[in-house]
C-alpha cells in the first residue's frame, strides 16, 4: 500500500517554466544552507500561496502544484533563515555576524517539524523543504485563480 501524497505551491521564474515542466525540478538551492544537512538537496515549497513571501507577488514568477510523498517534507520558518541571511551578508543595517547566523540557523532546525506533525499557526512563515528531485510527472502548472488570488 502506498502512503497519500500532499500537494504543496512551488514558485519557478516563468522563464524556466518550459524546462520545468518538462525536466522536472532538481534539488539543488542557490540558498545558503547554514550548515544544515536539512537544507541541502531540498525543493522549497509552500502549504499556501500567502506563505510565499518570496515570489508570491513577483509577476515574473509561476506557481506550481507539486506532488510528494509526505515523508520526504520538513516544515521550517522561513523568517529564521531570512533573519541568519540578513546576518550573513549584513544585509538591512544589520553588521555580519557569524555568532547570530549560527543561532538563527539552529533554532530553525530545531523548531522544524515533519509535515505529519505540522499544525496551521504553530510557524509564522512555514516553508516546506522536500528532500530530492521532483520528476515532471508530479508538477502541473495552476494559474493565480487556483490558488486563490
Amino acid at each position: 500500500m502506498t502512503a497519500e501524497k500532499v500537494k504543496l505551491l512551488h514558485s519557478v521564474p516563468r522563464a524556466n517554466l518550459e524546462s520545468v515542466l518538462k525536466e522536472g525540478l532538481k534539488a539543488s538551492s542557490s540558498f545558503d544552507d547554514f550548515g544544515l544537512e536539512m537544507r541541502r538537496g531540498v525543493i522549497y515549497c509552500w502549504l499556501h500561496p500567502e506563505d510565499d513571501k518570496m515570489w508570491g507577488k513577483n509577476p515574473d514568477y509561476a506557481y506550481l502544484e507539486v506532488t510528494v510523498e509526505p515523508s520526504r517534507c520538513r516544515v521550517a520558518e522561513m523568517d529564521f533563515a531570512s533573519i541568519a541571511l540578513m546576518y550573513l551578508q549584513g544585509q538591512n543595517g544589520k553588521p555580519k555576524n557569524p555568532e547570530a547566523v549560527a543561532l538563527l540557523a539552529k533554532l530553525y532546525e530545531v523548531t522544524s517539524v515533519s509535515l505529519s506533525e505540522y499544525r496551521e499557526g504553530i510557524l509564522w512563515t512555514p516553508e516546506v523543504l522536500v528532500k530530492g528531485d521532483i520528476s515532471p510527472q508530479d508538477i502541473a502548472l495552476i494559474t493565480k485563480r487556483d490558488v486563490g488570488e
